[in-house]
């Protein structure tokens, strides 16, 4: 099948599958909240998707777009660890997967930050269109909006990396275990909520760096 058809299809799998599931389903994509990740796994016939979805104060210590150079120098080696999933787990040799394609993706653009700024500003612009009476007041007004929602912004930034990894495994059907090495590189991350999808039906775990394993 191809890719993005097999997304799609690993979408309508987890939605449907959410409609009945077990109140754990539940707590998927609910909330952001930093040291937790989410790990969900779908199998298609002997196609396997894997999607992350990480904080980004989980894996490079912060959550806005990089304003330093050594903090762009982070975001950079991050993605690419995140480009290396052979660094960040495993999947029984027996089961035959190879990767086949890998997509890393993250919300700390700078265009982002700059887009809002622009909103801002064409906001204060409108103000200045007002009668030349109102004109202080809504200067001052529209400058205290403008710096509140700043530090709103600021506060209540939720920046998170996106991973998507799909392998074509040879003989599937032996696949029974995914030991995760992510700890290891990303140690913010107290656990990872993994939902499973296969022909072995749906599952879930918590893995932690002293349970890095899940079998199946």
């Amino acid at each position: 099948m191809p890719t993005q058809q097999f997304r799609a299809a690993t979408w309508l799998l987890f939605s449907a599958a959410t409609c009945t599931a077990p109140a754990w389903a539940y707590t998927q994509h609910e909330a952001h909240v930093h040291g937790q990740v989410e790990l969900n796994m779908a199998q298609d016939g002997n196609d396997l998707l894997l999607e992350i979805t990480a904080p980004a104060a989980d894996v490079i210590g912060f959550e806005h777009p990089p304003e330093t150079d050594a903090e762009k120098q982070t975001l950079t080696q991050a993605v690419q660890q995140l480009n290396h999933p052979e660094t960040l787990l495993s999947l029984n040799a027996s089961a035959g997967c190879q990767l086949h394609e890998r997509q890393v993706s993250h919300t700390l653009s700078e265009h982002a930050e700059s887009h809002d700024h622009d909103e801002h500003e064409h906001h204060d612009h409108d103000h200045e269109k007002h009668s030349e009476h109102d004109h202080d007041d809504h200067e001052e007004h529209g400058h205290h909006d403008h710096e509140a929602h700043k530090d709103h912004d600021h506060h209540g930034e939720h920046g998170e990396f996106s991973v998507q990894y799909t392998y074509h495994c040879d003989t599937i059907d032996q696949l029974n275990a995914l030991t995760l090495k992510w700890f290891s590189h990303f140690p913010a991350t107290e656990k990872v909520q993994l939902q499973a999808i296969t022909a072995k039906g749906q599952q879930a775990a918590t893995l932690t760096a002293n349970q890095p394993e899940f079998r199946f």
